[in-house]
Formats: structure tokens, sequence, C-alpha cells
């Protein structure tokens, strides 16, 4: 099977992949009336006033700007998974959303990143567990498609015989 051979481009398709693992776990929490949060009403809120962040325009904002983050959070776990390899990667993976939950909706949020904070505790729990199922969904997405060198540690690049290709043959 032909993988992929350039860090950029897997971590763009490995974050958007995850991202709809987290939406999935959204709308299954959402359903179920744990919660009402969902990662592109906060995303909105970097960008929006509270009272735009719910209209039809508010929804798009928060639509491209979660995936732009999740998008731009594939390419960083990529360099992470250099640095520590991929072995145990859903452990990792699981590692890395409990960390970005915890930087962009704690820390940043509290900053006043976004207009959509303070969240009630349900919320805060519901994209805990959102963001497990996005670390965990992006970094095997990325082990599966990726190709292997890039993720040996201390080999940050990766030559490939056809430059112009994403794909690498393994």
């Amino acid at each position: 099977m032909k993988k992929i051979g350039d860090r950029f481009w897997i971590g763009l398709i490995s974050g958007l992949g995850g991202n709809l693992a987290k939406i999935a776990v959204e709308k299954v929490l959402n359903k179920s009336g744990f919660s009402k949060s969902n990662g592109y009403t906060t995303a909105a809120g970097i960008f929006l006033k509270k009272s735009d962040v719910s209209s039809p325009y508010g929804r798009v904002v928060g639509v491209i700007a979660d995936n732009m983050v999740a998008a731009g959070l594939g390419v960083t776990s990529i360099y992470w998974l250099t640095l520590m390899g991929k072995n145990k990667y859903l452990i990792k993976g699981a590692g890395l959303g409990a960390a970005e939950w915890a930087s962009l909706y704690g820390v940043v949020s509290k900053m006043g990143a976004t207009a959509s904070y303070p969240v009630k505790p349900k919320d805060a729990i519901a994209t805990f567990i959102s963001h497990l199922a996005f670390g965990m969904t992006k970094i095997a997405i990325a082990v599966k498609l990726g190709d292997s060198r890039l993720f040996k540690p201390n080999n940050l690049t990766v030559e490939i015989d056809e430059p112009q290709s994403l794909f690498t043959k393994t």
C-alpha cells in the first residue's frame, strides 16, 4: 500500500479525520441529553460575539474554524510522533487530545480566546471525552496512512524517490 510521506499532508488528513470522530462523539453526547456542547460553537466564539455564534453565518464560521484548528493540531501531532515514536500510539493520541483540551478549552478559553466560556461541568466532561476520541483517531490515521520513516525519532527529514508525490511505496 502507498503511504503518505509528507508530514503536512498526513497531519492535515489525520487532523480532519480526528475531527470527524470528535464531532461524532459530541453528537452522541448531545442526543443522549448529557451535553449541549460542540466544537464549532467554541471555535466560532474565537471570532464572533456570543450572540452571533448561533446564527447561520456564525455556524459556518464555527465549522470552518473548528476544522482549521483540527487540521493544525493534526500537523503538530505528526511532529510529536516523530519525537516520541509511534509505539503505543493510541495512548499517546489520548494524551495529546487531553493536553489539547486542557490548553485550548481550559487555559486559552479562560484567557478570553472564545466567547463560549465558561461552560457547565457536563459540557466540560463531554468536550474532554470528545478530545480523547479526537487525539486517538488522528494519531491512528497518521500511523496507518503515514510512511513509517516519518515517525522515527531523530529523523526529522524523509527522503523520497518522487519529490512531487505525496505518497511513497512501502
